[in-house]
């Protein structure tokens, strides 16, 4: 059986405080953005997932708000507005840059095109690259507590997710990553 993300964070913290801090903490098999914000807070330093290629195959492309499953009606051309928008506008993939719309990565993939995977796959993989650099900044900007409030607020905000979940929060606050700005503790990433 898979393992809960109750018990899940307590197993990658233990292993975090008890490895050599001279040692690099590779997580292998993790892939999800918000795993990977939760995991970075516990210590991890390198992971490596199909996670951002396998979902590219599934017609869904990653963002700081979670996924936009391109192959969903809604995205059809023509029966909303976020069928005219790119994936991302701030994202320095092919797919985006070229303003490539949600609409026509819809009927790409509807087409069985292959250039959508391979557009919705360049995203996903500089979507991660892009997560992590931002991770790694704020940790040595000393920023890292207010880049995951925002990241959760972002990810959360929307109606999908709903509130932070509780193994969310009690990882973080195990990290010394408190949600709440006031009450903020002396963390060596805060």
């Amino acid at each position: 059986r898979p393992i809960r993300p109750e018990e899940f964070w307590k197993v990658v913290d233990h292993a975090c405080r008890h490895l050599p801090d001279d040692r690099p903490r590779y997580l292998m098999g993790v892939g999800y953005p918000l795993d990977l914000v939760v995991c970075t807070a516990l210590g991890v330093d390198q992971y490596d997932c199909v996670y951002p290629t396998r979902t590219a195959r599934f017609g869904v492309a990653l963002v700081d708000e979670g996924q936009i499953k391109l192959k969903q009606h809604e995205f059809a051309p023509g029966i909303s507005d976020q069928s005219e928008l790119p994936i991302d506008d701030a994202c320095p993939c092919e797919a985006c840059v070229r303003r490539i719309s949600r609409g026509r990565l819809h009927g790409l993939l509807k087409a069985n095109n292959s250039i959508a995977v391979q557009l919705l796959t360049q995203h996903n993989v500089t979507y991660m690259m892009g997560l992590v650099n931002r991770m790694r900044a704020a940790i040595l900007e000393k920023r890292f507590a207010s880049f995951v409030r925002e990241f959760l607020g972002k990810y959360f905000r929307s109606e999908t997710h709903g509130s932070i979940p509780k193994w969310v929060q009690d990882a973080l606050e195990a990290a010394g990553v408190s949600l709440d700005k006031k009450n903020q503790k002396a963390s060596l990433i805060s």
